[in-house]
């Protein structure tokens, strides 16, 4: 441990209670989340249009707590260095809980409500005895452990966006266009986000990664590299996908026009250009795609080449880090493919179904074989498929026959995802609230079934006049809310739902779209409520003591947390402190005894003062130094630590 002293900070009088900097927008998000309620309950009506996850069993979205001033008098007590590496208490029992230094190095109330979640099970008073814990090996890499993403040694519940076209504007350097990318980046780690999903591969003309079968073009794939580079730069992990199901430009249907038999009728974008279009097409012409577009998930000739752009992009050593893309850990997970759709209302097609999973489980472990590193998932929307018991939950009776079937897709993968759209999918406006809650606890239920966790990793609402800012307040605000707050309540409750990410981030210079937030909506601050809630459930839980015990130098993972700063002129520095995250465990962990005390587990009173302060929210935790010192509102002070600190 530093020799800096880390501090307790006991309140002798009741400190006055201040506004954290964000609570100016604190009434409106609460706003939200009770419209979006309000809303739900109304039983008919264009008010229920599009409300997504409006549950009406959830609590209203929980805010950041207020913090306190330091105003009134206080006395501290010092964590000091030990020769252990743990910590030793001079006050014992005098420890007061109910303040400590915690979000952003400021004082935090008992007022805070933060709910961490929690695996223990109390055990009886003369049954308790300390744990010990196994040596873990520390990976860069996000895992699936106990049900959930693993990072650093603990739960990691992302919060973020889609964006597909990332690449698109990085690719557009002449023009400027990677600031932007970095701009993008910037403000969503500014506000909390900690996770976005894009393309590894191109949907232009103007920027094709591939211009035959195995001849990429660099332009498209250097500007996939500063995207990449961008995200870790900025904290932001990444889920790619490897070939999409709409767009054609390098996406199914061109592979198959590579890959498949010689085209007997014209494209139809060929003639009336844009993309593919159904509705607009031939009965004739439709039968023809839809065949047409199956041979990709059957011809071997189609698997190759997937599984050669899988070699093409896993391979790639990026021009920027140095880094070839299965050894970076920005990259969260690979999506296998974006929303497949091998279609059954064809008899011709009846094969479809058992093909596409089979597809999954080849293609995933193809991935793996290539790169064990890093998380494989489907990439799909989640419908169940003809005989599923859960087939009544689709929107409609299309989606059994898109050829996917949730359950056997999700078998082999590492997690499953799930996509709710009721706007495209035509849901009628008095039941997309009902429709989209058993949507997600169909998919938590089946997703139990097969033993993963569920990420949910598209959603949106749908605005026909996107500048209207009474439709954002009014519709898409309160769907957010809402939705983010079923979130919430999931990861607390640990039901297998990982975290969500948005559709979409309005990107500078592109379309917004119907779906597009920008950083200046009102939705945008309902995003940042719900990520800044997020950081703070994943800073609340220490790194696991095998990852951080016993403490020495080339320890890659500890406990750290901010340095006490009696006064503005002080300090700002981490210090390190393994033994909280033994306390921690002991008292929360899976089997733990949330109420047994210092001399049971003997520990220090003050590393089990601070474990119960994390699980409280009063407190957060850092893996690492550079975590804690992050700057921006990331790590525990709002400035970065102080140069002159040492730490």
């Amino acid at each position: 441990m530093s020799s800096l002293d880390l501090h307790i900070i006991v309140k002798d009088a009741q400190a006055d209670p201040v506004k954290p900097a964000a609570a100016a927008k604190t009434g409106q998000l609460a706003g939200a989340a009770a419209a979006g309620k309000q809303l739900l309950s109304t039983p008919k009506g264009k008010a229920l249009a599009g409300l997504g996850l409006l549950f009406v069993l959830l609590p209203a979205i929980v805010v950041p707590a207020a913090v306190a001033s330091q105003k009134n008098k206080q006395s501290r007590t010092q964590l000091a260095s030990s020769s252990s590496g743990g910590i030793n208490s001079q006050t014992g029992s005098d420890v007061d809980p109910a303040s400590f230094v915690g979000v952003d190095g400021q004082l935090v109330t008992s007022d805070t409500t933060l709910k961490v979640p929690t695996r223990t099970l109390d055990k009886p008073q003369d049954a308790v005895t300390k744990k010990s814990f196994e040596q873990e090996a520390w990976t860069p890499f996000v895992k699936i452990a106990n049900g959930q993403f693993d990072d650093n040694c603990r739960p990691f519940y992302p919060t973020g966006f889609n964006a597909f076209e990332l690449t698109t504007m990085a690719a557009t350097a002449a023009a400027g266009r990677e600031s932007d990318v970095d701009a993008v980046f910037k403000s969503a780690a500014s506000m909390g986000m900690t996770a976005a999903r894009t393309w590894a591969h191109s949907i232009s003309e103007q920027f094709p990664f591939q211009t035959a079968p195995g001849t990429y073009d660099e332009q498209g794939l250097q500007a996939l590299d500063y995207v990449i580079d961008s995200a870790s730069r900025h904290g932001i992990r990444l889920i790619l996908s490897f070939i999409d199901n709409w767009k054609y430009y390098n996406g199914v249907d061109q592979y198959v026009d590579w890959c498949g038999s010689a085209r007997t009728m014209a494209r139809f974008e060929e003639e009336h250009g844009g993309d593919s279009d159904t509705l607009a097409m031939s009965v004739q012409q439709k039968e023809y795609e839809t065949l047409r577009h199956a041979q990709f998930f059957q011809l071997e000739s189609c698997k190759q080449l997937y599984r050669d752009h899988v070699d093409a992009i896993t391979g790639r050593n990026n021009s920027i880090s140095g880094l070839l893309y299965k050894d970076d850990p920005t990259i969260l997970a690979w999506n296998l493919i974006n929303e497949p759709r091998c279609e059954t209302w064809m008899p011709a097609n009846s094969w479809c179904p058992a093909a596409l999973s089979a597809w999954f489980k080849d293609m995933g472990d193809y991935v793996r074989s290539k790169d064990p590193n890093h998380l494989v998932s489907s990439g799909s929307e989640g419908f169940f498929g003809e005989g599923d018991p859960n087939q009544s939950k689709n929107p409609q009776a299309w989606a059994a026959q898109t050829g996917q079937n949730f359950v056997d897709d999700n078998m082999h993968m590492d997690f499953a995802v799930a996509h709710a759209w009721p706007d495209n999918w035509q849901i009628p406006d008095a039941r997309q609230g009902s429709f989209l809650r058993e949507w997600l606890a169909s998919h938590l239920e089946a997703s139990e079934s097969i033993g993963k966790p569920l990420l949910f990793e598209e959603f949106g609402k749908k605005l026909d006049h996107p500048g209207d800012t009474s439709a954002l307040s009014q519709l898409r605000d309160p769907v957010f809310a809402a939705t983010y707050d079923a979130v919430q309540r999931a990861v607390e409750e640990n039901k297998p739902l990982l975290g969500s990410l948005y559709w979409k981030w309005a990107v500078p210079g592109m379309p917004k779209g119907p779906y597009g937030v920008d950083v200046q909506d009102s939705t945008m601050g309902v995003i940042k409520t719900h990520a800044t809630i997020m950081h703070r459930l994943v800073n609340a839980i220490p790194p696991r003591p095998g990852c951080v015990l016993p403490a020495s130098p080339d320890k890659k993972l500890g406990a750290w947390f901010a340095s006490a700063a009696p006064n503005a002129t002080s300090a700002r520095g981490c210090v390190n402190a393994p033994e909280v995250s033994l306390a921690y465990y002991n008292l929360f962990g899976p089997g733990g005894a949330p109420s047994a005390t210092a001399e049971q587990l003997e520990l220090s009173a003050v590393s089990i003062a601070y474990a119960k302060a994390l699980h409280s929210g009063k407190v957060q935790v850092y893996p690492t130094r550079l975590d804690c010192c992050r700057a921006g509102g990331l790590g525990a002070f709002p400035q970065g630590c102080s140069k002159q600190s040492g730490l």
